[in-house]
């Protein structure tokens, strides 16, 4: 008690204490000795403040939840488009060739004029893969060796783009095109388009049945909606490894 009363004494003794909390102190001493709460301007200017801090809170909140969601759109579509980049670079650089062997085949076609129409189709090897043969009398046996298919597929709830449909079987046949299981690899793909290199020269279709020889390279071309709804392009050159 007679702690409270030196603290008091020293708040009220003016040249111990700054004007405004000197002011601040004899003003809510005084309420006190009235039984006076406070009056209706102070209560609208107290309701104006907490409202502008509320507001100015609420607004940081706001531009960094936008800010998050921005920044996860963006890592989301380049970590898609970089795992599908891979993959495709992946297959193709380890395409199967044999001189002996007409089945594996090397097929591909774009057309610059029409979007939509690029397709790939070849044999591949996935070292990656480790399978168990289970029987190997089975006519068709699980292997690392596959058959793919890269081409697009009208999305049905989204006009303007497609999906980037790989298709896999495994063992490949006389019919290198068709067949097989399909997966899908990306959405909102606008286009893809696939060149093929032979010595310095590209071009835009290949058949290894006509010549049974593969390409030195194909360079991919990929077109996709990014996370704000603009066209992005992608371009990569995936180098087939053949031993001469």
């Amino acid at each position: 008690m007679k702690r409270k009363k030196q603290i008091t004494k020293i708040i009220t003794r003016k040249s111990y204490a700054p004007p405004f909390v000197y002011k601040t102190f004899v003003k809510f001493r005084a309420s006190l000795a009235n039984n006076s709460g406070f009056t209706l301007i102070e209560m609208l200017i107290a309701t104006a403040i907490s409202s502008i801090i509320l507001l100015m809170i609420y607004s940081a909140h706001r531009s960094i939840s936008f800010a998050i969601n921005e920044l996860t759109g963006i890592a989301d579509f380049y970590e898609n488009i970089n795992l599908t980049i891979n993959r495709i670079d992946r297959d193709i650089s380890c395409s199967l060739f044999s001189r002996d062997n007409k089945k594996l085949c090397f097929i591909g076609e774009s057309d610059i004029d029409s979007i939509g129409l690029g397709k790939l189709n070849f044999v591949t090897v996935d070292h990656k893969k480790k399978s168990i043969l289970a029987d190997p009398s089975w006519e068709y046996p699980i292997s690392d060796v596959k058959e793919l298919g890269y081409y697009l597929k009208e999305d049905e709830e989204i006009d303007g783009v497609f999906l980037l449909m790989r298709r896999e079987e495994n063992h490949y046949d006389d019919d290198p095109e068709t067949g097989g299981e399909e997966n899908l690899l990306l959405e909102n793909v606008v286009d893809i388009q696939f060149e093929f290199k032979e010595r310095n020269t590209w071009t835009r279709r290949w058949d290894s049945t006509d010549h049974h020889k593969f390409p030195m390279a194909v360079r991919t071309t990929l077109k996709v909606k990014n996370y704000r709804g603009n066209d992005e392009e992608f371009v990569f050159i995936s180098y087939i490894n053949i031993t001469k």
